[in-house]
């Protein structure tokens, strides 16, 4: 089915500040691949998303695009870096196309670093039929052998599958990575450091308080010493007794 045909599978990871964030797949496949699976009519009953709409997934419906293709969005959102390799499962399988994700936010007083990294593998990317209980055994019963089903299906996708993989980290840093087919690398998008404006702001108003302090130090200093002053200008000797002269 896949023979002369392109399917391109991006990927949107978005995290929050607070470290959770949206996973976001858009499958797009091209005018043979959609008259191969029946035509665009076809589309909603050819491929099957009712497992993922029951784990939680937000399906969209299928889209016209260009010369003839449709794409379909599917959106999940996830709470940490656990929760984003569940999702990552759920759309590719434990040892797919998608692998160990490593999200990192850590926020200071002076500096802050966000990061992100997934394993991209499209070194042999596969459907696992063999391991779908229920689609082998519906496969044996029309006669096909699941294995050589599958076999036949990695050589299609070899060059029909297309991967493209988006990180988005919180302060609007993206990293936009299209996987050669063949390959397997580590996608890291990073951002952090020392905030300087921070350290900027901090420093003036140290730098303000501690001058606050002199002055009100300085103006109690000098308080006193007027009221000293004072109390010596009141206070005068008394005369000296006279002798009367009578």
């Amino acid at each position: 089915m896949l023979a002369g045909c392109n399917v391109n599978a991006k990927f949107d990871i978005t995290m929050r500040a607070d470290g959770t964030g949206t996973l976001r797949t858009t499958i797009t496949a091209d005018a043979d691949a959609v008259q191969h699976m029946g035509g665009a009519a076809a589309l909603a009953r050819t491929v099957p998303l009712s497992d993922l709409r029951a784990a939680g997934w937000a399906i969209s419906p299928w889209k016209a695009g260009n010369a003839g293709s449709q794409s379909v969005s599917l959106t999940h959102a996830f709470a940490g870096q656990a929760d984003l390799a569940n999702r990552i499962v759920d759309l590719v399988g434990s040892h797919g196309i998608l692998q160990r994700p490593a999200l990192a936010h850590q926020h200071g007083w002076f500096s802050s670093h966000d990061s992100m990294s997934v394993v991209v593998d499209v070194r042999a990317p596969a459907f696992d039929i063999v391991h779908d209980t229920e689609l082998a055994s519906r496969l044996q019963r029309a006669g096909v052998d699941p294995n050589v089903l599958q076999l036949q299906i990695a050589q299609q996708m070899k060059s029909a599958l297309h991967v493209s993989v988006v990180m988005h980290l919180p302060d609007g840093t993206t990293r936009s990575y299209d996987a050669p087919t063949g390959t397997m690398r580590t996608v890291v998008v990073t951002h952090g450091g020392t905030d300087w404006d921070h350290v900027v702001k901090f420093g003036i108003g140290l730098a303000l308080a501690v001058l606050a302090a002199l002055f009100f130090l300085a103006a109690g200093i000098g308080a006193r010493r007027n009221r000293r002053r004072a109390a010596q200008r009141v206070y005068t000797e008394p005369p000296a007794e006279r002798t009367p002269l009578m």
